[in-house]
């Protein structure tokens, strides 16, 4: 017995000694690869070549071509968002986002728009998505959304609520414009939240995509206030395990 004990006290011990060497390999892991980020933002980037690239498994992430983006995001790779120091505002007015989309490739280049083939990878070209956004308030978040999903094998349908102030959709149209494969639904529909109205304007951008593009493989249906937590390649991975079945939430509202 007491052999049978000091057997199982030295595996034990043995265990708990490879997981510690095991995670102190994983921190030194993270740390160099910490600092190699932290070198790519000290790095001189007065020239376009050196603008430091952020990468993931797929490719490019992302770019920071702004200083003063650089400075604010420091904190957060050293997990210390409290130092952050955010600039005082950076939204976008109507106005500016139809001036700036005067001019398309400055527009698509200075809002950092994923517009060249090398931003995706041959097996999401494969795959491309249809995208509805149902939007009625705050231009500047619909951009932003639209700016973080957008990839130019995809298709985008923004349908406007018909009750929503002329700025927003003038300066989504002049955004609209600056792409091939985005477009905002006609005529619009006036939207009340949990009513058919809502069904029809998905069902106005769903015809709307058809007819402008065929090829899409599966509908996304999002509102302007959404926020994408995965990437254009881990949704492709997503809906191709789901091999043609659908992922689809309902509710039946009960009658008086």
């Amino acid at each position: 017995m007491v052999r049978f004990l000091l057997l199982f006290i030295v595996l034990v011990t043995g265990l708990l000694t490879t997981w510690h060497i095991f995670t102190t390999s994983i921190s030194s892991w993270n740390v160099v690869v910490s600092l190699q980020i932290w070198s790519s933002f000290d790095a001189d980037t007065t020239s376009v070549d050196k603008i430091p690239l952020v990468r993931g498994p797929q490719g490019i992430a992302g770019e920071i071509r702004d200083p003063t983006l650089r400075d604010v995001c420091r904190p957060l790779l050293v997990g210390d968002p409290s130092l952050l120091d955010w600039p005082a505002s950076a939204v976008i007015s109507a106005a500016e986002y139809i001036r700036r989309a005067n001019n398309c490739d400055r527009f698509r280049s200075d809002l950092g728009y994923f517009v060249s083939p090398e931003d995706t990878t041959d097996e999401e070209r494969r795959f491309p998505i249809a995208f509805s956004v149902l939007t009625y308030e705050n231009l500047e978040q619909t951009a932003r959304l639209l700016r973080l999903i957008y990839r130019p094998h995809n298709v985008y349908c923004i349908h406007v609520d018909a009750k929503s102030p002329d700025e927003l959709r003038n300066g989504l149209e002049a955004i609209a414009n600056c792409f091939d494969n985005v477009f905002v639904a006609k005529p619009s529909i006036s939207v009340q939240w949990a009513t058919i109205s809502v069904v029809n304007a998905e069902i106005l951008c769903m015809r709307q995509l058809l007819d402008i593009y065929k090829r899409w493989k599966y509908l996304i249906n999002l509102v302007g206030r959404d926020f994408p937590l995965r990437t254009n390649y881990e949704l492709v991975k997503i809906l191709r395990a789901y091999n043609g079945a659908n992922d689809v939430e309902a509710s039946r509202i009960g009658r008086k």
